[in-house]
């Protein structure tokens, strides 16, 4: 697997699985997606120091909550590229499909408070499950 890095994180990316960069510009801070072929996704954002993680992991499920209202999360405290994490382990169903999503926010030294939000539906889970949650363990502070 080729490895990526993005700000202060670094981690193996799957063959066929595409990257996406963007800066923003107004906070100097990053995005990062990463596709599978199918419906899983990773999703890497620096929010610069405005918010901790926990702040940031709350936004983010109010987020959610106002495109999927029937959402179920339950909080969850984790460690992420080593470091602490907080979080929220939520599903949900859209369309005719059921979908996992995790939420984690981190405090790092280089990039401020970093979410990740990997996601993936029941369809295709079989195929890419297995390979989003290998990245996600894998991830490495530089």
């Amino acid at each position: 697997m080729p490895l990526e890095k993005q700000g202060s994180l670094r981690f193996n990316r799957p063959e066929g699985w595409e990257v996406e960069r963007e800066a923003d510009s107004e906070t100097g801070g990053w995005r990062l997606t990463l596709q599978s072929p199918g419906t899983a996704f990773l999703l890497l954002t620096s929010l610069g120091n405005e918010m901790d993680a926990k702040q940031a992991a709350e936004a983010t499920l109010e987020s959610l909550k106002a495109d999927y209202p029937g959402l179920e999360a339950e909080e969850i405290d984790d460690t992420l590229a080593g470091v602490p994490a907080t979080g929220f382990e939520v599903q949900f169903g859209y369309l005719d499909d059921y979908h996992t999503c995790q939420i984690r926010c981190f405090e790092t030294a280089n990039d401020g408070t970093l979410l990740a939000l990997w996601q993936f539906s029941d369809i295709d889970a079989e195929d890419h499950e297995e390979l989003l949650l290998e990245v996600v363990r894998g991830m490495k502070q530089s």
